[in-house]
């Protein structure tokens, strides 16, 4: 794909250096907002005005002389009207480029990397999903999970190498929990019931029996000892159990086409000893202290950059608490051992074996025993980059664990942890009152989820029910699913990472406007297109270009150029929401194209019919492109 912002962008620069501009006149190339002065405009002559001390159209009509009397790319014309420059291409030369590119892609080779973009070296290990083993994966974790993958699936896609891990907690108070409900109250599973679904209800009645049946807070806190202490039958126990949740987990995610490289437990952790290594390393360093008085007397802590004392702290500080009085480390203290193997800094490292090996494309999974480690030297960690999709209310556990890094003296890697944040899923008053909540008229905006109170969404009932809601727009049941989870998964990606996602049903479900659905029939009405026009073949020769584009030709053409940069941005920012914009802008552009152009199956001219099917096809291979990108399906028909 021919990098014209690029070339333009190093044109532009050169020509404001020969005119005196320093570096801190920036040679911003735009799409032009005016599409009858050129197709690219430069705003530069307004930010030179300044330091060249001459008016901002004078500059415009000298950096145009320039610009003309170089042998730019693409370019067959500059004009300055005002305080801009702008760029007419030349078409003979652009559109066939710009089109042929697009057919001739290659899915397995990365995407070219546009001009102020680079490919990070090294691997990017990133962590997603981390569903807490005691529950079936609600709407929350579905959208760490869509983001977390996307993201991965950016980095692919511009030939970055990326290691997918899902942390399992499979040790903590919350699988206590529904062990408790299992063997000290003989909850079990209803006829039917998936188990994964049976933990979620376990979890919220033990919750709620803790309540009025204090002795069990007792009996919790035994069953969490021995699951720490491991090597016991409670310990076992609750491995089999999480294993059990982990395979309904790892189900539900398929159905979104989410899967990952590596499953790291918790347990694996605490039985190889990672977190007593990385302690020792802390405390050698003088990273962490133990407090000999005050309510945290007997901790283990992390002391505070503003020099407080650590025997002072107030309940905010309490976060950098790495190991209790009681001996117990907390999670951050396990996150910190974590982040260190991932960085190949620990100094150990865990057994690894196929998760069902008798599953084609089942990830590899961690393991305390060397018994059944076929996978051992496969190279797992040792990451130049970690990034952590956690949510935003995390941030600050997110922070102690790179400062621990820092403190250790690993100050890149600590710099190259990545705290991916997010805003959390909340309900609309009306989804909340769809799941039988009560919620009273005037109410708050927003309903929080609550696991512990059974106020969710279940990933695999939002999809049940999306299959159900689009059936009758499907062809067949297969066809119907593949829409379905689009609709979800787009409707998650779209936002940006600092909103909070009010979800709402029927806006999820939304066939039309900026949906998944709608970029899906974009893609399924290209395609029916070149079926119909199939008989044209690809015919001979150099692709025949209009003598005058019409504005909705020109403008789906610079779409379809501008992908490789978009994923670059979203790769670059890792913002899955950049990449659901230019799709969106895509599907638009065709849609100008399809309703304000003759029907191409009825054009009599052969080399307009022609144009307009390249058109067609180019842009249903980048729109094909892109929601493969973004984890969804690509549909010749619906």
């Amino acid at each position: 794909m021919p990098d014209v912002r690029g070339d333009l962008v190093r044109a532009v620069r050169t020509a404001l250096d020969e005119l005196g501009c320093g570096p801190d006149v920036e040679a911003v190339v735009e799409e032009s907002a005016r599409p009858e002065f050129g197709d690219w405009s430069t705003p530069a002559p307004l930010r030179a005005a300044r330091t060249l001390r001459r008016p901002p159209p004078v500059i415009a009509g000298e950096l145009r002389d320039r610009l003309a009397a170089m042998d730019v790319p693409w370019v067959r014309e500059w004009t300055a009207t005002g305080g801009y420059v702008n760029a007419r291409l030349d078409e003979a030369r652009w559109v066939p480029t710009v089109i042929e590119e697009a057919l001739h892609r290659d899915p397995a080779a990365p995407l070219p990397t546009p001009h102020g973009y680079t490919v990070m070296p090294g691997k990017t290990l990133l962590e997603h999903t981390n569903i807490n083993t005691n529950k079936a994966a609600h709407i929350g974790h579905l959208r760490n999970a869509c983001l977390g993958d996307t993201v991965a699936r950016v980095l692919r896609r511009t030939g970055h190498r990326v290691e997918v891990n899902d942390y399992i907690d499979d040790t903590g108070v919350q699988v206590a929990d529904v062990v408790v409900g299992v063997r000290e109250l003989g909850l079990e599973p209803r006829e039917g019931e998936p188990f994964d679904q049976f933990c979620s209800r376990a979890y919220v009645e033990v919750s709620r029996r803790y309540d009025t049946e204090p002795e069990l807070v007792e009996r919790r806190r035994a069953t969490l000892r021995a699951i720490e202490e491991r090597d016991n039958e409670v310990a076992r126990f609750a491995k089999q159990l999480a294993s059990q949740v982990v395979d309904a987990h790892l189900a539900t995610m398929a159905r979104f086409d989410i899967g990952y490289d590596l499953l790291t437990w918790e347990s694996d952790i605490i039985e190889l000893g990672f977190w007593r290594h990385a302690f020792d390393q802390l405390r050698e360093a003088g990273a962490i202290v133990r407090v000999e008085s005050g309510k945290l007397a007997g901790c283990w802590v992390m002391p505070w950059d503003d020099g407080a004392d650590p025997d002072d702290a107030d309940e905010e500080r309490d976060a950098k608490v790495l190991v209790k009085s009681d001996g117990v480390a907390t999670y951050t203290a396990k996150d910190i051992a974590y982040q260190l193997w991932k960085f190949g800094l620990l100094g150990l490292d865990f057994h690894y074996r196929p998760w069902h090996p008798e599953v084609p494309g089942s990830p590899a999974t961690t393991s305390s025993s060397a018994e059944g480690a076929g996978l051992d030297g496969a190279g797992f960690g040792h990451a130049a980059r970690v990034v952590n999709v956690i949510d935003a209310r995390q941030a600050y556990l997110q922070r102690v664990v790179r400062d621990a890094l820092d403190r250790l003296g690993h100050h890149e890697e600590a710099e190259r942890s990545v705290h991916l944040a997010y805003e959390v899923v909340a309900l609309t008053p009306a989804a909340a009152r769809e799941l039988g909540v009560e919620v009273a008229d005037g109410g708050p905006a927003v309903v929080a989820l609550s696991g512990r109170r059974g106020i969710e969404v279940r990933a695999d009932d939002l999809l049940d029910l999306a299959v159900a809601k689009l059936g009758d727009k499907a062809r067949d049941a297969e066809t119907a699913r593949a829409l379905a989870a689009a609709a979800v998964r787009y409707y998650l990606l779209k936002f940006s990472l600092t909103q909070i996602i009010a979800f709402d049903f029927d806006e999820a479900l939304r066939v039309t406007g900026d949906t998944g659905v709608y970029l899906q029939y974009a893609h399924a009405r290209a395609s029916g297109i070149l079926r119909r026009t199939a008989a044209d073949g690809g015919g001979e020769g150099r692709l025949p270009v209009p003598a005058g584009l019409l504005p909705v030709e020109r403008a789906l053409l610079h779409r379809i150029e501008a992908y490789p940069r978009a994923v670059a941005e979203a790769a670059a920012s890792l913002a899955p929401v950049v990449l659901a914009v230019y799709a969106f802008s895509l599907a638009s552009a065709f849609s100008d194209f399809y309703e304000h152009t003759p029907p191409i199956v009825r054009e009599e001219d052969p080399d307009l019919r022609r144009f307009r099917r390249a058109l067609t096809a180019a842009t249903r291979a980048t729109l094909g492109d892109a929601l493969h990108t973004m984890g969804m399906a690509a549909l010749d028909e619906l």
